[in-house]
């Protein structure tokens, strides 16, 4: 392959890559990035204070599933919602560019970054996942994202039990 070839393409694949964060109580930050992969999944990475690298798959859930296990999983009132429920109104991700969908969800979320609000509108996609450490961490992840921009917000539970809120 031509060196100018290599470039263009590493270009284009990169380009579909965004970065995420993740702010524990204790100051600590997190890189991380994710893209899209199939059937409204993605792959997500987190880089570790340690060195180590977390890897998973952000796998789409039902809100209902999502709010439920969230709660189960931070506490109840953790997370608070607005607007109704979407996913029976399709994919939105399949909407013609320049239009919108009037039914708006709102979520809002605690953050740990003192420079962060934590508010995502949609149509809105909700993911879960399980990270595995190259170290054999683990780490629990919910995240929802805005099908227009997509951006979102999450929150993240370490094997040994410390918590992140998650910007992407």
């Amino acid at each position: 392959m031509k060196p100018a070839v290599a470039i263009v393409f590493a270009l284009l694949f990169s380009s579909c890559v965004h970065k995420l964060t993740l702010h524990a109580r204790d100051g600590e930050r997190l890189d991380g990035r994710w893209r899209f992969a199939r059937a409204g999944s993605a792959l997500i990475q987190v880089f570790g204070s340690d060195g180590e690298v977390l890897v998973g798959m952000l796998t789409p859930v039902a809100r209902a599933v999502f709010l439920k296990n969230y709660e189960q999983t931070f506490g109840a009132g953790s997370i608070n919602t607005a607007g109704p429920e979407l996913s029976s109104y399709g994919n939105a991700f399949w909407l013609p560019p320049g239009t919108s969908n009037t039914l708006a969800d709102v979520v809002y979320g605690e953050t740990f970054d003192s420079t962060a609000v934590q508010t995502v509108t949609g149509p809105l996609f909700y993911w879960t996942a399980n990270l595995q450490g190259d170290k054999r961490n683990l780490m629990q992840c919910f995240l929802i994202g805005s099908s227009h921009t997509a951006g979102g917000l999450g929150r993240c539970k370490g094997s040994a039990g410390k918590e992140y809120t998650v910007r992407f």
